[in-house]
């Protein structure tokens, strides 16, 4: 064919590669290019990503691995049609989203979006294979199997929890656990708050979906939950001979379980919370004029208690001698300006301990709640170096010792404290004036002298120490105190004249015959 005839309406010849493709004009070029590009996007957009393909070909999958995390690029526009079979949901320009979560649902991880959906019904649309919590429930058996369901479980799952991604475990909602529960369960926040609710870790102790105890607790009702987590208290109670009856029950008898005005989650006061169930100590405590400060400062009853078990049947938090040192082992300043000495020395060194120290019960002469008595004395014993002689005034003393001890002038037996058959205590104490008390020779807890004799007491109306020098001997002893001469006993025979009473002064005698000592 000539350059005429061509320029005569014949069409061109086509190029060797197009009659070999097949394409009869440029408009089927148009269309295989269209063709080509649409694949390249397939293939690099919507397709897998060699990310994955590379941990395919490793052996490695998406179910041991975290998601590929793509940058987000700009989204692709929505697809009009239906996506190849292999096609991701989740690409760069397509649901990148989805994987720039802390928390990400396992099938989105997986890429498994079928899990949940059905397949495009058109439109780029994909309906949920199950309707409401009927798709969850196909995977998660979390309600129906307990005696007690979550109310919030009527409001379905996604009332708490997000269905793809969230920056929460177990795809919450909201930014916490703690968050979450707030937004139905409104608490006050007092000012001592227990650690898990502070924390906002209510799952701690409740089940979030369902329990066989009420509130959801964890761990079984009452005081099993809680015990769950206080080990040093479950141990204690399980061992210990007495155990306090509320403890033994439910400790919300006493605490309150998210936080509360007062230490130790009470819902009242230490005192007014154990007086509330102790009426005859509340009554013995508020009358009492002279007050324990015990009872009245820091932990107050459990100062000396413990509030759930104890090997002591009164809950003492050891035995009694040992609780009373936790205070007692210093001088302790009175608001009145006393001063109460340190009893350590005295109770924890003493060679001769009184009867009731040696067994550790301090109870035995003090009541540890309050008294009508100074010094919280159960009885009526003299405060005073000198007092006329009544029995009442010695009514502490009298519950152990025999009162006839002071009441009868001769003895072969009440006293060991006797010249020959004259009773010295006697002597000593009985007058109608200036009769000796019981601490004007005696240490009252204890000495490193027999028979508790103090080796010096504090004078009447003085700041000086009266030496006492006592020295026992075989058959007696002998004494040579700041108040009278030096003397002896013996209680084999009299070793002087009878001591006389004068009617307003201290007991005179002749002198002694033996010596000082």
């Amino acid at each position: 064919m000539t350059q005429g005839a061509e320029q005569k309406g014949n069409p061109p010849r086509r190029p060797m590669w197009m009659r070999l493709a097949g394409l009869r004009s440029s408009s089927h070029l148009m269309l295989l290019a269209s063709c080509v590009l649409l694949a390249l996007c397939f293939a690099s957009g919507c397709g897998r990503g060699e990310e994955e393909k590379s941990a395919e070909r490793a052996g490695v999958t998406a179910a041991s691995t975290a998601p590929v995390v793509f940058p987000v690029a700009q989204k692709s526009p929505r697809p009009g049609g239906k996506l190849p079979a292999d096609a991701s949901c989740v690409t760069a320009q397509c649901h990148a989203e989805l994987t720039q979560a802390a928390q990400v649902h396992t099938p989105v991880a997986k890429r498994t979006c079928d899990s949940c959906h059905e397949a495009d019904v058109g439109g780029h649309k994909y309906p949920l294979k199950l309707e409401g919590d009927a798709l969850c429930a196909s995977c998660h058996a979390v309600a129906g199997t307990q005696s007690h369901q979550h109310k919030a479980l009527e409001k379905g799952c996604l009332s708490c929890h997000k269905s793809h991604t969230s920056e929460t475990n177990f795809l919450l909602n909201q930014p916490s656990v703690g968050q979450l529960c707030g937004t139905c369960h409104i608490l006050p926040v007092q000012r001592f708050a227990h650690e898990t609710f502070a924390k906002g870790e209510c799952t701690t102790c409740h089940q979030p979906h369902q329990s066989d105890t009420t509130a959801l607790m964890r761990g079984g009702s009452g005081r099993d939950a809680c015990l769950t987590c206080h080990e040093k208290t479950r141990t204690a109670m399980a061992s210990a001979a007495y155990v306090h009856k509320p403890a033994a029950g439910e400790c919300r008898a006493c605490h309150e379980g998210h936080s509360a005005k007062y230490p130790h989650l009470l819902t009242t006061e230490i005192a007014p919370n154990c007086l509330s169930c102790h009426p005859e100590i509340k009554k013995h405590v508020d009358e009492a004029t002279v007050k324990h400060s015990a009872m009245l400062a820091d932990n107050q009853c459990g100062n000396c208690h413990d509030a759930h078990a104890a090997a002591d049947k009164n809950l003492l938090r050891e035995r009694m001698d040992k609780v009373c040192l936790s205070c007692h082992d210093k001088a302790i300043k009175m608001a009145d300006g006393r001063e109460i000495a340190n009893m350590k020395p005295v109770l924890t060194e003493s060679k001769f301990l009184h009867g009731p120290v040696k067994t550790g019960s301090c109870s035995g002469c003090h009541d540890p709640h309050g008294s009508e008595f100074p010094a919280l004395l159960d009885y009526a014993f003299p405060s005073a170096f000198y007092t006329s002689f009544a029995v009442e005034k010695y009514e502490l003393c009298f519950r152990c010792h025999d009162k006839k001890m002071v009441l009868e002038e001769q003895t072969d037996e009440l006293t060991g404290f006797r010249d020959g058959r004259r009773n010295l205590h006697f002597m000593h104490v009985n007058r109608a004036e200036k009769g000796r008390s019981c601490r004007t020779c005696h240490e009252m807890h204890g000495s490193n002298l027999p028979g508790h004799m103090a080796s010096e007491v504090p004078f009447e109306g003085s700041k000086w120490s009266m030496p006492i020098e006592f020295e026992q001997l075989p058959n007696g002893g002998s004494c040579s105190p700041g108040c009278h001469v030096p003397r002896r006993y013996d209680r084999g025979s009299a070793t002087s004249a009878p001591t006389t009473q004068s009617a307003s002064g201290p007991a005179t005698s002749a002198p002694t015959t033996q010596g000082a000592k």
